[in-house]
């Protein structure tokens, strides 16, 4: 590794628009190179936790505590909301922990100062950047968004009213879906102790920590908060930066799922008043610049005079890079939303029609598939899936119909048959199968193989010794 040029880099930030992918690469294989060169990006030692809990335990107030914010990112079409936040410590050695780490908003300068009694005159370290995830308390959409998302989770933080006998149902299914996924971080807390006696809330936070070692999830630090008092949440910063460990990003080729995309026209605008579309979505793996030419795939879906599939890629230019009110030359996996500003025509995206599509460097967007060869691991012992069988696939902010083709009792392997072409790299997704007209939850797909849009079979040895007709 050449330090030399790694210095030059690190020391003037604006030499990275001449750092190609294949630059970092090269240079930065080094997990401590990499969070480095995130600093320089604004995206220094980036984390993500998942906030969940049961209906009504505060689970947006405790993130509007920690992230200081009025109000939160929320997308309808994900039923997801997200935050983030900075996270900071005192530089003093003499000032007390927790009360030395501090959660601010993410527009929050680098170095504040101390607020804590006697150490005014002290800066602050940025320690970690946090992005929050607030999940439905609906475990049917849960459980789906756990299973996509594992990749870019470091850790969870399950909330549960202190107002409530410990656990309630809702509580036990999120902990056996944690177990079932294998989110192992997790931090507990106890919501809501202003409102109650402290000899309850004592007892109650002593059942947790039996419930829970008897149990599922072992060693999980439990804390009693108030959010709406902001009780112990340096508590909660110190167990973040010391239990929740940081991603190991591989820098590859940029890949975006798309959740949302908006029209910031305004209504009616005269000739050449157009400003093109804005996407919020979550960067999966790689570097966004801006002034980078993207490719959004499939992009227009339709059939040819044969009948058959045909998908045309949407090209666009990324002008405008977003962390909420943060903006970014560079963008890298954080786990929260990026909002990305482009020339693409706002009528191409009426009606969010590219939700659930890819964003990615041009020519180097995932396989296109229209059937694909998928590993099963059903949740339910004895249940399987049959030739014929209509499920539906949720795969990063995609849903979308599949009808089995083949299926085989070896490994759990089946080849469906997507309804449209699908973007997909080798990670695992969520199966539902449709039970009193209600879809449900029933296997974790892993993607094993498939055909693409263009007929080329990529399968390996393994699946093609099946003697299926692929």
């Amino acid at each position: 590794m050449d330090d030399g040029f790694i210095k030059c880099v690190l020391e003037n930030a604006k030499l990275l628009e001449r750092v190609t992918i294949s630059c970092f690469e090269d240079y930065a294989t080094d997990l401590e190179m990499q969070e480095e060169i995130m600093y320089q990006l604004q995206a220094i030692c980036t984390s993500t936790s998942c906030v969940i809990g049961q209906a009504g335990c505060g689970k947006s107030t405790f993130m509007k505590a920690i992230c200081e914010r009025a109000q939160l990112e929320r997308i309808a079409t994900m039923n997801l909301a997200f935050a983030n936040a900075k996270i900071y410590k005192c530089e003093n050695d003499e000032c007390p922990p927790p009360l030395c780490y501090k959660a601010y908003g993410s527009g929050k300068e680098d170095t504040p100062l101390c607020e804590l009694v006697g150490f005014q005159n002290c800066r602050m370290k940025l320690l970690r950047h946090v992005s929050f995830v607030e999940c439905p308390d609906d475990l049917n959409i849960l459980m789906p968004m756990l299973i996509t998302s594992v990749p870019k989770i470091q850790g969870v933080l399950l909330l549960s009213d202190a107002n409530e006998r410990f656990p309630q149902k809702q509580t036990s299914d999120f902990l056996a879906a944690l177990k079932a996924v294998g989110l192992n971080h997790i931090i507990i807390l106890q919501t809501k102790v202003d409102s109650i006696k402290e000899s309850i809330a004592m007892d109650r936070l002593e059942a947790i920590k039996k419930f829970i070692k008897r149990r599922i999830v072992g060693e999980a630090p439990v804390l009693s908060v108030s959010a709406k008092c902001k009780y112990n949440i340096e508590d909660v910063c110190e167990y973040i930066v010391k239990n929740i460990p940081l991603p190991q990003h591989l820098v590859k080729r940029p890949c975006v799922s798309i959740f949302r995309s908006i029209d910031v026209s305004k209504p009616a605008p005269e000739i050449g008043e157009t400003k093109g579309v804005v996407f919020c979505g979550s960067l999966r793996r790689g570097v966004l610049k801006v002034n980078q030419m993207i490719e959004i795939g499939p992009g227009i879906v339709d059939k040819d005079e044969n009948g058959e599939i045909k998908c045309t890629p949407i090209y666009s230019k990324i002008v405008s890079l977003y962390s909420e009110q943060n903006e970014l030359q560079y963008a890298v996996p954080a786990g929260g939303l990026i909002w990305i500003g482009t020339i693409l025509d706002p009528t191409m995206t009426n009606a969010d029609s590219l939700v659930g599509q890819v964003l990615g460097e041009v020519q180097f967007l995932p396989s296109l598939f229209c059937k694909i060869a998928v590993g099963v691991q059903m949740l339910e012992e004895r249940t399987k899936l049959s030739r014929g069988e209509i499920v539906k696939l949720n795969i990063h902010s995609c849903s979308i119909v599949a009808r089995v083709c083949q299926a085989s009792g070896e490994g759990g392997i089946v080849r469906l048959k997507v309804k449209s072409p699908v973007c997909m790299m080798q990670e695992r997704f969520a199966i539902s199968r449709n039970v009193e007209n209600q879809w449900r939850l029933i296997a974790i797909g892993y993607i094993r193989g498939g055909t693409t849009v263009d007929g080329e079979k990529i399968y390996p040895p393994h699946i093609r010794r099946l003697g299926w007709n692929l």
